[in-house]
């Protein structure tokens, strides 16, 4: 009970967190450009706190989970009329200012990645490990390298299997395969490949006796045994310390793009889209993803709240409609006719957006209920 408690606190300072930075993002913009803030409210539903300071409200709502600015202009429903002329109405404003606004929002969230990404990369020593199938990868800003951490070692035979039939050790190290001495555990898989269909010498030692092993490769390339990587894949900024954070901003992009690339592949060749679907997730994925993660300590937690600001970024910048890529895109769209759009077509593009947002915010969430042992697995 202690657990779902200190999770439900941690989920809610995360989204809290996530939230005033997008919005103190849109605020400090419109102050900029001297559009009139009616209120900066965290949370929704009745107010708890309020303060009014310099013609703005600063309240705290009694939902904690996500907030908003107003902004006069920006929906104004029952007194538009009236502050249509006001000098603080961002609609009086400049285009280029009103897209400034809008992308406050994803751009705070942004640099918030960038500055806890610096914080993390320099507590881990600039080298962040990444998963061995990125070991082809090109970083902006870093080096990609290899770290061994131990012998190329396999941990079970497979009964009935080539290597069994050759009496090896039920667990060893593999010292060569012919005269190819090896380092990397991956290596194996490479050499055997040019080997099918035939016998190979292999050195093993198991404990400190080493003895060679002559054993047959199967057509498809294998052996019969169960290989564990003996290396770790490194992305180091040692370099490129001072701009490390906004690197690996642009990393992690290429990263998430390269991963559901792939995904997005392999689910069309076999036709099973479970796994791609399975990476959209929503609050009841984030709750396990705090719940699994809170275990290794602040460094690691507030790097998957980066993460997550990342993610509230890339989403915020869809062109949405409701979301504020949707808002810059009507802007951008505006300036080219160089006429607004009617105000009654826009709210209802703006609105109808919105409710279809909705909806599909509450199928995912209800998709995460359902698979909700599968989220669990994920992070057990």
């Amino acid at each position: 009970m202690l657990s779902i408690i200190l999770n439900v606190l941690l989920f809610i300072l995360v989204i809290g967190v996530l939230t005033f930075v997008h919005e103190l993002g849109h605020f400090l913009v419109a102050k900029a450009i001297k559009a009139k803030v009616y209120e900066f409210a965290l949370g929704f539903g009745p107010k708890l706190l309020k303060k009014k300071y310099k013609g703005t409200e600063y309240s705290i709502r009694m939902l904690p989970l996500g907030g908003f600015v107003k902004i006069m202009g920006d929906g104004d429903p029952g007194k538009y009329e009236e502050v249509k002329k006001d000098p603080g109405n961002l609609n009086n404003k400049p285009k280029i200012a009103q897209v400034a606004v809008m992308l406050a929002g994803v751009t705070m969230n942004i640099l918030f990645c960038v500055v806890v990404y610096f914080i993390v990369i320099a507590s881990m020593g600039w080298k962040i490990p990444l998963s061995n199938d990125f070991d082809g990868f090109n970083p902006v800003g870093g080096t990609i390298s290899r770290e061994i951490v131990g012998g190329v070692e396999y941990s079970e035979v497979v009964d009935g299997g080539n290597a069994q039939k050759a009496n090896i050790p039920v667990k060893g190290e593999i010292k060569s395969i012919g005269e190819v001495e090896l380092k990397y555990s991956d290596e194996i898989k490479d050499v055997l490949a040019k080997n099918k269909g035939e016998s190979v010498n292999m050195n093993i030692c198991e404990e400190d006796v080493c003895k060679d092993y002559k054993v047959d490769v199967s057509e498809e390339g294998t052996i019969g045994i169960s290989l564990s990587s003996n290396y770790y894949v490194i992305l180091s900024y040692e370099n490129n310390k001072a701009f490390s954070g906004f690197a690996h901003v642009i990393n992690t992009l290429f990263l998430i793009s390269d991963r559901l690339g792939d995904m997005f592949k392999e689910a069309k060749q076999t036709g099973d889209y479970s796994d791609l679907s399975n990476s959209v997730s929503g609050p009841v994925g984030i709750y396990f993803l705090i719940d699994y993660f809170k275990q290794f300590g602040f460094i690691t937690f507030v790097s998957i709240m980066a993460d997550l600001s990342l993610s509230l970024a890339i989403i915020n910048i869809l062109p949405i409609p409701a979301l504020d890529g949707g808002r810059v895109l009507i802007l951008v769209i505006e300036g080219i006719l160089r006429k607004d759009l009617n105000e009654k077509v826009e709210s209802l593009i703006i609105n109808t957006s919105f409710i279809l947002l909705m909806i599909l915010v509450l199928f995912i969430m209800v998709k995460d209920i359902i698979n909700i042992d599968n989220i669990k697995s994920m992070f057990s």
